[in-house]
C-alpha cells in the first residue's frame, strides 16, 4: 500500500471528512442564528461540503505521485 496515488487519495479523503464536519457544524450555527437565511447560505455549505468531501480524494490521487515524485520516491 505504498503507492503514491492511494496514499495521496487517503490524505485527501482524511481532509475532505475533517472539512466535511466543519462545515457541517457551521451550516448548523446559521441556521440556528438565523432561521430565514437557511436556504441560501445553508445550501451553499451543503453543497460545498460535499462537493469538497468528492473533490479532495480525487485531487489527493493526483497530487500524491507529484509530491512523492519531489520527495525522491
Amino acid at each position: 500500500m505504498s503507492d503514491p496515488a492511494i496514499i495521496g487519495a487517503l490524505v485527501g479523503l482524511a481532509v475532505g471528512l475533517a472539512d466535511f464536519f466543519v462545515l457541517g457544524y457551521l451550516a448548523e450555527a446559521v441556521a440556528r442564528r438565523r432561521p430565514s437565511e437557511r436556504l441560501g447560505a445553508g445550501a451553499a455549505l451543503n453543497i460545498a461540503r460535499i462537493s469538497q468531501l468528492v473533490l479532495f480524494p480525487v485531487l489527493g490521487w493526483f497530487v500524491g505521485p507529484v509530491v512523492a515524485s519531489n520527495l525522491g520516491g
